[in-house]
């Protein structure tokens, strides 16, 4: 059993933005929404069943069918429109018979053109299961909605639509696609499906069966062939298996494709690539500030060389060296340089004789007194070599001197050498200059890694096309495992007519057949049997809602579901009579709810009816009674109804409904809405006035 609990639509046609509850109150199940016709019922009814079932349930192809609003307009509201439609429902555990609540999101994007076409996203859902500790995804939710809520082919069984009320006796559609309609609706309702899987256990049986022959077989062309058999089988199912993974795969590498592209967009709108831009000159301009500062640093250097150099001193100090060089030339004349003392006092003291003659051998006077003198001379030794230095690099100087003698051109190189100082210097300072002003603007710009994005999409893009490939080779492998299979199971079943033991065996399959063919008969029977059920409750049920009384010899005795999936009407002579010709569009109306009421009876399903304009064409007495039966008989009913239906019915809509709402389309005014709604644009707006009452918003003038 499920309930809805709350809808919300986001940008779907003119629902820009409505949000709604549902009565819940097994008293009180019936949710009203009263809205004139062209304010958005049947748009309201197509959000719910696209939200729920998805492109499959919209009125035309998805390609064809707009669903962004009527009045979008590209250079107002912008290139790309997103849809949502989130609808919270119940569910009763059957295990706990706890209620579990779950939100479904499906969203898309339509990118209108200002032509009036538009292209379109593949919608993505999004289901969870509310928790006290947050919501909890839960994984494959198309699955889920088929599977545990409501499956497609039911949609028309619990939404239907005022306008297609007659969609399971309409006289305009082939008689085939009203059976097929029919047909659907009771085998998935009546769960017959449940026998269809017991048939294909017991065809996982029959096949069992027949792969036994190997054992049966030993030693014969049978068991190298089932075994190879068995291998193929399971060598099919692993490549099926891995199709279906890369399937899923591509989906999900799609949606995250089209979601990085989304991103990078919006972040290249968001001002991320001139973002990108300045940083690019910012790092440019960092390299130049980084060169420049090097260069500085090696023209600083030539600048001190070139005052460091020897031709400063030379031509800053002229005058002096050339009055030292007169001193040391004194000094040499006069013989204190060079100083030849200590070379002649060694000699003296190796050859053990002085000048004058006398034995200075060691032990010796003389000895002493020239040791002595030698360390008196030695400590003046170490300035005689200086002053000898200096007077020669004096006397190289002045001759270099002589013969270049060009000042100018060592001033004009220094001073060349400080222009490039101060130039480089600033460069410095406008490189720097520059560098803040770039920072800041990139400051100024919200941060998008483009280059992430960038690199993001291309993964996915990649992805994509290795998956594509990756598709197309194990589709392929499965084409050649299915021949090869082919060809084992045909040469097996030759070589099985050989053996006696097959025979056993082929019973087995024989037994499995006719076991399958029981179930298939089953089926055949019980849906016969449940369409007898489902035809005398449809019945009562229409006579009911028409206030007929059959004994009284009224124009329709009873109504019919046939095995063949036709629904007719019998009059009170039993003749058959012709719904599109022999009743009221009431009565069509009636007998269509009747046959899904009574559906749903022998069923047991529990789920919502979403019904709208039910009431239209309908007498008083045939609108109360219908609306009285239906409200009763439902454990959740959603009714679309207009002003003109709500008429005579009050008492039956206050005793069962819950929650009431009216809708307004802002096109009704000034023809038919009192006061302006003041939007400016074209859409639906939800207020909670009932049947009785109106507000400032939904007010309407009163007809001519």
């Amino acid at each position: 059993m499920i309930k809805l609990v709350q809808a919300k639509v986001q940008n779907f046609r003119q629902l820009r933005n409505i949000e709604l509850s549902f009565a819940r109150d097994p008293d009180s199940p019936l949710t009203v929404i009263r809205a004139e016709n062209g304010t958005g019922k049947t748009t309201l009814l197509s959000a719910l069943t696209w939200g729920l079932f998805g492109d499959d349930a919209l009125p035309g192809k998805r390609t064809a069918y707009r669903i962004h609003p009527l009045d979008w307009v590209v250079d107002r509201d912008g290139k790309v429109c997103a849809i949502e439609v989130s609808i919270k429902f119940a569910t009763i555990d059957d295990e706990t018979g706890m209620e579990r609540t779950y939100e479904l999101v499906r969203v898309t994007r339509e990118r209108p053109a200002n032509s009036g076409t538009f292209e379109v996203d593949g919608s993505d859902l999004m289901l969870f299961e509310q928790k006290p500790t947050g919501d909890q995804p839960v994984p494959n939710p198309n699955a889920f909605i088929a599977n545990r809520v409501l499956p497609i082919s039911l949609k028309d069984v619990f939404f239907i639509d005022g306008d297609r009320a007659l969609a399971f006796i309409e006289a305009t559609d082939e008689r085939s696609a009203k059976r097929e309609r029919v047909e659907r609706a009771v085998r998935q309702l009546l769960g017959l499906d449940i026998l269809e899987e017991a048939e294909r256990h017991v065809d996982v049986a029959r096949r069992e069966a027949v792969s036994a022959v190997r054992k049966d077989a030993a030693g014969t062309d049978v068991e190298q062939l089932a075994a190879r058999e068995a291998e193929l089988n399971e060598r099919l199912q692993e490549l099926e298996d891995s199709k279906s993974q890369i399937d899923e795969d591509r989906q999900a590498t799609d949606s995250r494709k089209r979601k990085a592209k989304d991103a990078l967009h919006s972040a290249l709108a968001a001002g991320g690539a001139d973002r990108r831009k300045l940083e690019s000159d910012l790092a440019d301009r960092t390299q130049q500030l980084e060169k420049e500062r090097k260069r500085h640093t090696n023209l600083v250097q030539k600048q001190r060389a070139l005052i460091n150099g020897s031709d400063v001193l030379a031509r800053v100090g002229r005058e002096q060296i050339r009055q030292a060089g007169t001193l040391l030339a004194q000094l040499e004349t006069e013989g204190v340089i060079p100083d030849t003392l200590p070379d002649v006092v060694r000699d003296r003291l190796n050859r053990e004789t002085c000048i004058c003659g006398r034995d200075v051998s060691e032990g010796t006077d003389g000895h002493a007194a020239l040791c002595e003198l030698l360390e008196e001379v030695d400590q003046l030794e170490e300035s005689h070599e200086i002053l000898l230095h200096l007077s020669s690099a004096a006397r190289h100087r002045e001759t270099t001197t002589r013969v270049d003698d060009d000042s100018g051109s060592w001033v004009a190189q220094a001073g060349d050498s400080l222009d490039d100082v101060i130039g480089c210097s600033q460069n410095q300072s406008r490189l720097e200059q520059d560098i803040a002003e770039l920072r800041t603007r990139i400051r100024d710009i919200p941060e998008q890694d483009i280059s992430e994005l960038e690199q993001m999409l291309t993964d996915e893009e990649a992805e994509a096309k290795r998956l594509s490939g990756d598709a197309g080779r194990v589709s392929e492998q499965i084409r050649t495992t299915s021949q090869h299979r082919a060809a084992v199971i045909k040469d097996r079943q030759a070589a099985q007519k050989k053996v006696e033991k097959y025979r056993r065996r082929l019973a087995e399959e024989t037994a499995a057949n006719d076991l399958l063919a029981v179930i298939r008969n089953t089926v055949e029977t019980l849906e016969s049997e449940t369409v007898d059920q489902v035809s005398s409750a449809m019945s009562e049920i229409f006579l009911k809602m028409i206030v007929a009384d059959p004994e009284a010899g009224g124009l329709i005795s009873r109504a019919e579901l046939t095995r063949q999936h036709d629904i007719v009407v019998f009059g009170s002579d039993e003749q058959r009579l012709d719904p599109d010709k022999d009743l009221s569009g009431a009565q069509r109306r009636a007998l269509t709810l009747a046959f899904i009421l009574g559906l749903v009876r022998v069923s047991g399903v529990s789920a919502p009816n979403v019904v709208d304009t039910p009431l239209g064409m309908t007498s008083a007495l045939v609108r109360r009674s219908l609306l009285e039966y239906a409200a009763a008989n439902s454990t959740q009913l959603v009714m679309f109804l207009t002003g003109s239906e709500a008429q005579g019915v009050e008492d039956i809509l206050d005793r069962y409904a819950g929650r009431t709402y009216t809708m307004t389309f802002t096109d009704h005014y000034p023809k038919q809405l009192v006061n302006d709604p003041e939007t400016g644009r074209l859409e639906t707006l939800l207020c909670d006035c009932d049947y009785h009452s109106s507000c400032r918003l939904c007010e309407r003038k009163a007809a001519i």
